[in-house]
């Protein structure tokens, strides 16, 4: 984040957190578009896990990989043996909290708004949006791959709103985060006619309008 966009304050660390800690729950958070959704406790013992390891990494940074017991026999560094368990552990998640583009990317408006939409959707919350997990992804990648192609040119935003746009918006549908998505008890109403001119919205009734008001004035 540049300083400049605010921050979903679920996606804030734990004050409970020691700072080591803290450091790698915010460099998770700034490399993946978790937009609210994240399992906290689980975020949580992932981090602990990460800084552990960096604490016996650097250790061993220091003290080098072999060290003497207290009969002056030289053997490995227990903290070698720490490191590989933790690692072990942390390769046990998968890709839950990698990231899902490169750190560098840009973000842009399509991408802001698609996060703010669908963290705003109580539907795609918790366990219960857990099965929309593949389509929150594809609508978040579609709509980061029209942001670049409007960095790069208007050749390129074309060939994107031709190829990508119809899958961004039939995805959005899917989720339900787009007015198309409502259900007909929910669509809003549309707009009322005007009592008495024939079509009320169409070009003729501009025109009476129009002419009445002339005449009135």
């Amino acid at each position: 984040m540049d300083g400049t966009e605010e921050r979903d304050p679920r996606l804030n660390a734990p004050d409970r957190l020691p700072e080591h800690v803290k450091e790698v729950w915010d460099e998770i958070v700034a490399t993946n578009d978790l937009a609210g959704t994240v399992d906290r406790q689980a975020l949580e013992a992932f981090c602990y896990l990460v800084a552990r390891l960096r604490q016996a990494q650097a250790r061993i940074e220091d003290e080098g990989m072999v060290v003497r017991d207290s009969r002056g026999k030289v053997q490995p560094h227990p903290a070698l043996e720490v490191e590989r368990k933790l690692a072990d552990q942390i390769r046990a998640w998968g890709d839950r909290f990698a990231p899902l583009v490169k750190p560098t990317r840009k973000r842009g408006y399509m991408a802001d708004a698609t996060a703010s939409a669908i963290a705003n959707s109580p539907h795609l919350q918790g366990d219960a949006g857990k099965k929309y997990a593949g389509l929150i992804a594809a609508a978040r990648t579609q709509a980061w791959l029209i942001d670049e192609a409007q960095r790069d040119s208007m050749e390129a935003l074309n060939d994107a709103v031709i190829k990508i746009m119809p899958q961004y918006i039939k995805a959005c549908s899917e989720l339900q985060i787009t007015p198309a998505a409502l259900s007909a008890g929910a669509a809003p109403e549309p707009p009322k006619q005007d009592k008495g001119v024939s079509g009320g919205g169409n070009v003729s009734s501009f025109q009476e309008r129009a002419n009445r008001r002339r005449q009135a004035g």
